[in-house]
This record gives structure tokens, sequence and C-alpha cells, in this order.
């Protein structure tokens, strides 16, 4: 039986951040919308798929991370853990601009260094000690459940992306994957799989 490759739009700040006053008139300062694009990456809905994913070699998930694709599977706003963690952290750099310990541009910086962060994990890369990716305990489970019943096979993986893509072309405005730069040209496999995934997504 074949992986699964179908994908979502996955936020890097999840909607119940904007639920707390002071998170949202934060964001709003500093230019950061739930639904912009550059808060959602692509994401495979499949754990099996993921699973199967981190069993090649490291350079092809760094590859698929370079086009702007997460090696954690899509979990929605189902877990509560990133809200958890970043409401507070939020609320300490609005502490900070309310004492004036902040102008604006540390306030600009504070706020994207943390989002920066929230997107390497929200990418999967991120790593604990035992080298598996941070993530919520609802994903890290729906990984251990995983089976995958066959290999991450990358041409059949580029199809479906690439189809779905051209399929979803304009059909959701609010949650676009965001734009990333193109790999640098190359013979491989991976290389071309960049590639087309900057075009895409561009």
């Amino acid at each position: 039986m074949e992986l699964n490759y179908d994908f979502e739009f996955q936020s890097i700040f999840p909607k119940a951040v904007w639920l707390v006053p002071e998170c949202k008139r934060l964001l709003d300062e500093v230019g950061i919308a739930h639904n912009m694009k550059g808060n959602y990456v692509t994401a495979f809905v499949d754990p099996a798929t993921v699973v199967a994913l981190w069993r090649e070699p490291a350079e092809f998930r760094a590859t698929l991370i370079k086009a702007g694709w997460s090696t954690l599977p899509y979990e929605g706003e189902a877990a509560p853990d990133k809200a958890q963690f970043l409401i507070p952290k939020l609320l300490e750099i609005h502490a900070k601009v309310e004492s004036r310990a902040y102008d604006a541009q540390a306030t600009k910086y504070a706020v994207f260094a943390l989002f920066r962060f929230t997107h390497q994990l929200t990418m999967g890369e991120v790593l604990g000690a035992d080298g598996r990716p941070t993530c919520s305990p609802l994903t890290q489970q729906r990984m251990k459940d995983a089976r995958p019943t066959s290999a991450f096979d990358v041409k059949k993986a580029v199809t479906a992306m690439v189809s779905d893509l051209e399929n979803r072309a304009g059909a959701e405005p609010a949650a676009p994957p965001a734009p990333v730069k193109s790999a640098a040209p190359g013979p491989s496999l991976l290389g071309r799989v960049a590639r087309v995934f900057g075009r895409r997504q561009t």
C-alpha cells in the first residue's frame, strides 16, 4: 500500500494567540496576522508518511525544509501546546512594551525572534537530545503509532505535491504556503524538488 502524500497548510502562530487581547495588539503592531502567507507552511497530513520521511537521509529532509515543507505531520489547531508556550512569551514582551523597557525596534526584534523559533519548531528543525523533533504530545503519539506501509518515494511525493498544488491554485487564499527561495540548481532529484516548490510557492 502506497503512502499518502496529501498535505495541508499548518499555521506557525496558532489562532488561539490572537484571542488574547494583549497578544493581538502586539502582533497587530508588528504586522503579523493569522491568515498571512508567512504564517503557514505545508505539512503532510498522514503521520505514517512523516515517519517514513524521517527514515530517509537527513539531506533530503533538509531540502524539503528549504523548500518550505514541514517534516512534522499536520495537526491544525488541535494541540494547545504551542499556544500555551507562546502566550506567556508574548505577554512578557507586551509587559516590557507597556513599561517602556522596549521601544518599537526592540519590540519588533523580540516578536520576530520568537516567530522564527516557532517556525523552526513547526518545520521539525528543533531536535531533542535523542535526535527526534520537538513537537506536541499529540504529534509525538501520532508518529509513535504510525506504521508506514512502504518507504518514502521521492518521485511519487513530488508528483502528488505538484498535482495538489495545481489543483489548489487560488482555492485557499486565506492560508497559502509561505513564500520560499528556490534552492541552488543541482543534478540530484533533491535539488529539483526544492526548485519546483520554490517556483510554485512564490
